[in-house]
C-alpha cells in the first residue's frame, strides 16, 4: 500500500523523469477493476490527456498529484497501486488501470492492487473532492508539532471508544499514514493498538508523536518500505520491525517476549506483550451491572 514515504518517493521520481514528456495516447484501463477509482469516461481521459505534457508532481499524504499542461491534475496512489515507468513496450503489464504512452516511446502504467486512484480533475473539481478535502498536515511538515497532534486528540469526546489504531489511520487520522507503518510506530511508542486514544497519558502522547515523526522521516530517507516499489520497480530500504514475518519471534525492541499476531479492525496487528501491554477488554455486562 502506498503511504506517505512511498508517495514522496514516487512523486519525486515522476518530477525528475516525466516532466516535459508529451502524451501521445492515454488509455483509462484495459482491465475492469471494481476498486479503481476514476472521474471521467475512457473517451474523456483520452481526449483530455492526449497531446498534453507532464509539468510536475508532488505528494499529498498517500496521494500523488501529477500536473498536466491542460490544468488538470492526475491523482494517483492512496492505496494498493503499482506505478511504473517503462522505457520499452515489452515491460508494460498486460492488464492495467491507466497507461500513458509518451512521444519518446516510453510509458507510465498504473496497476491497481486492492484499490487505488486514477482520477483526473480540473482545479475546481480537485478542491471539491471528498478525499482531497480531508487533507491535513503531514508528519514531515514543520507545523506537525506536539501541540498540533494534541489538537487532533482533542477532537475526541471524553469516553470515546476510538482506539489508537483507528485514530491514527482513519478519523481524524494522520495524513498519509496507514497500516504499513502503524505497527512500528506503536512499538516505538510502547502503545497497544487497541488502547483507547482518549486514555493516553501526556507521556504516551509525546512518545507517540515522536515515533510518528521519526519513523516517517526515516522511511522517506530510505525511499519507502522493502515490500513496496518505486517508479522504476525498485523496492525501498525501510525494513519493518513488525510484520507477518515477526509473529512468534522475539520482540525486536526488548528481545524477551514473542510477537503476538491478532485480527483487529479488519486487519492484523502485531504487538509485544512486554513492550505494549494490552488494555483490559471492555466488560460487556457493565451496563447491566449499573442497572
Amino acid at each position: 500500500m502506498i503511504e506517505h514515504p512511498e508517495a514522496v518517493t514516487i512523486a519525486g521520481q515522476i518530477a525528475e523523469t516525466l516532466v516535459g514528456k508529451r502524451i501521445r495516447s492515454a488509455i483509462r484501463g484495459n482491465a475492469p477493476h471494481k476498486w479503481a477509482f476514476y472521474s471521467y469516461s475512457p473517451e474523456e481521459y483520452a481526449a483530455i490527456l492526449e497531446g498534453q505534457s507532464i509539468t510536475g508532481a508532488e505528494p499529498s499524504g498517500s496521494l500523488i498529484f501529477v500536473r498536466i499542461t491542460s490544468g488538470h491534475t492526475l491523482v494517483l496512489g492512496g492505496g494498493g497501486e503499482r506505478i511504473l515507468f517503462h522505457t520499452s513496450a515489452e515491460t508494460v503489464p498486460a492488464k492495467h488501470q491507466l497507461l500513458l504512452h509518451f512521444d519518446d516511446d516510453t510509458f507510465l502504467s498504473v496497476k491497481v492492487q486492492g484499490w487505488g486512484s486514477c482520477r483526473l480533475y480540473t482545479p475546481e473539481e480537485l478542491e471539491k473532492d471528498w478525499w482531497y478535502s480531508k487533507r491535513r498536515l503531514e508528519p514531515t511538515d514543520a507545523g506537525f508539532t506536539l501541540e498540533y497532534f494534541e489538537s487532533l486528540l482533542a477532537t475526541l469526546k471524553p469516553g470515546d471508544a476510538c482506539s489508537v489504531k483507528l485514530f491514527l489511520i482513519q478519523e481524524p487520522g494522520v495524513w498519509g499514514m496507514g497500516n504499513g507503518y502503524l505497527q512500528d510506530i506503536l512499538l516505538a511508542a510502547r502503545i497497544h493498538p487497541r488502547c483507547r486514544a482518549v486514555d493516553l497519558s501526556k507521556a504516551q502522547r509525546r512518545a507517540l508523536h515522536k515515533a510518528i515523526v521519526q519513523t516517517i522521516k526515516r522511511a522517506i530517507r530510505l525511499h519507502g518500505r522493502t515490500d513496496e516499489y518505486d517508479l522504476f520497480g525498485e523496492t525501498g530500504g525501510y525494513g519493518r520491525r513488525l510484520s507477518a514475518s515477526a509473529a512468534g519471534r522475539p520482540c525486536p525492541a526488548c528481545g524477551r517476549a514473542a510477537i503476538v499476531k491478532e485480527n483487529y479492525l479488519g486487519g492484523s496487528i502485531y504487538t509485544c506483550p512486554q513492550c505494549q501491554p494490552a488494555p483490559p477488554k471492555p466488560d460487556r455486562h457493565a451496563d447491566r451491572k449499573r442497572r
